[in-house]
């Protein structure tokens, strides 16, 4: 015993002395880090995306979906809070991101069939129940693919209760005067299709079609744009060779038919042997970079871009624009692309240093800045920060080489495992012997139902339909 009370002594001696040479150093800790803990602050999102910034496309029918308010913690009391429309935070958005877009019509919504809606959540709550959003379409009072802004937001009179900087939920809606061909549901699992356009006319994309009259392939990347880098400027800037800058130059013959049946088509980027690289900018050459990506896809009217970090060489870190390659500077060109162009769509190919752990940018999550995420070839892909399973693909396939997954239970798995996409590379007319059973099988495991032989193609750089 006596032992025991001799080491607890010198146990407590030694952190008296400890706390003695800490006081030396009182204040040199950056506590700024700690002023947020136990603040109860209150975000409203949408419940299908879980996100506070959306995109939709309005066509023919009203679209439905729901909002609803989380909270950081349980309030350990009932809180008040009302959802309503805010005409006044579009000046603030455009501000935020440089845009210049419309105000939806506040006519035109409805929150669970009224103006406005008013929840109460109980003091175990940290997410209330989900309030009812009906927008109705109005093709002939709206400009057709003009972006229009729906800027919902809370307000509470409990005391106790911060906003946070997602007080507000933004849906970004595009107005359209026909129904998408290709809308088979909200939860039917899309296809992600890579087309290399040195070889292959984009316009096959409409020749596969379901047995219910529906387009098999939802998204089209343009393979490929790149980063380049001049030398005698010393800048990065986008490249289109000759057969991108074609298709470009001539999108409403080759480009359009396929975004007025609902198709996105977006415009791969991809290093291109110096050094440039989509996971080597600095902190001003993403800014600046993402402002061109932005600039172009609305030039040529394109629904977004596709990342893939491939073929970059060592940067020179004497050059402001560049930075080493790491995940973090992918990340910040993910992050600036996508407030640079908030209505469009920011995907990646996992490669590289684009990944899974792809990290936040100013404590946001990747969740809110990139939309799609797919594997390399044969792969499944892991969700980002804060994503579902909903914006990966459950398996990559390369159509010329074989590589894959196409049977029909393992479509069927990709389903059921709550996986949102398959994606799909180098579709080629002149390989469809090989290649349209395989999209065959995949939608009979994904849908129950056949793609229909096609019938007719297109050969690259003509619009006629010739026979097969």
């Amino acid at each position: 015993m006596n032992k025991i009370i001799f080491s607890l002594a010198l146990i407590c001696g030694s952190l008296l002395f400890t706390s003695c040479e800490d006081d030396l150093v009182v204040g040199s800790v950056n506590q700024s880090s700690y002023n947020n803990i136990g603040k109860l602050e209150a975000s409203l999102k949408d419940k299908n995306s879980g996100l506070s910034d959306n995109i939709i496309e309005l066509r023919t029918k009203e679209y439905t979906t729901s909002v609803c308010v989380n909270l950081t913690k349980a309030p350990m009391k009932g809180v008040d809070f009302a959802i309503s429309y805010d005409a006044e935070y579009l000046n603030e958005y455009n501000t935020q991101h440089g845009t210049n877009f419309k105000l939806f019509p506040q006519n035109l919504i409805s929150l669970d069939g009224a103006s406005e809606a008013n929840i109460l959540m109980a003091p175990d709550e940290k997410q209330s129940l989900a309030v009812n959003l009906t927008i109705q379409p109005a093709s002939t009072d709206l400009e057709e693919g003009t972006t229009y802004v729906l800027p919902l937001k809370i307000t509470t009179a409990t005391e106790g209760i911060s906003l946070s900087s997602t007080s507000h939920c933004v849906y970004l809606i595009k107005n359209y005067h026909n129904e998408a061909d290709c809308d088979k549901g909200a939860d039917a699992v899309k296809n992600f299709l890579y087309f290399e356009v040195n070889d292959t006319n984009p316009l096959n994309a409409l020749e596969f079609v379901r047995e219910d009259g529906k387009l098999f392939f939802d998204y089209v990347v343009l393979f490929a744009a790149n980063i380049n880098w001049n030398a005698e400027t010393g800048r990065v800037y986008v490249y289109n060779n000759p057969n991108v800058q074609f298709l470009l130059d001539n999108n409403e013959q080759y480009l359009q038919p396929l975004r007025k049946r609902g198709i996105k088509v977006l415009l791969g980027i991809l290093g291109n042997h110096d050094e440039a690289g989509v996971c080597q900018l600095s902190d001003m050459g993403c800014k600046e970079f993402a402002r061109e990506l932005a600039a172009l896809c609305n030039a040529y009217n394109l629904d977004g871009v596709n990342f893939d970090d491939e073929y970059s060489n060592y940067p020179d870190l004497n050059n402001p624009w560049l930075t080493n390659a790491s995940s973090q500077a992918g990340a910040k060109l993910l992050y600036e692309t996508k407030k640079a162009m908030p209505d469009k769509y920011v995907t990646v190919y996992y490669l590289g240093s684009l990944g899974s752990n792809c990290p936040s940018i100013n404590g946001i999550t990747p969740n809110n800045f990139v939309d799609i995420v797919v594997a390399d070839y044969g792969q499944s892909t892991r969700p980002m920060t804060g994503m579902t399973k909903k914006q990966c693909a459950g398996m990559s396939v390369e159509l010329r080489r074989g590589y894959g997954s196409t049977t029909e239970d393992y479509a069927r798995s990709v389903k059921e495992d709550g996986y949102g996409f398959y994606m799909w590379f180098a579709l080629d007319p002149s390989l469809y012997a090989s290649q349209v059973y395989r999209i065959q099988n995949v939608s009979k495991g994904l849908y129950d139902q056949e793609v229909k032989d096609p019938t007719f193609y297109y050969k690259k750089n003509d619009t006629t339909k010739y026979s097969r």
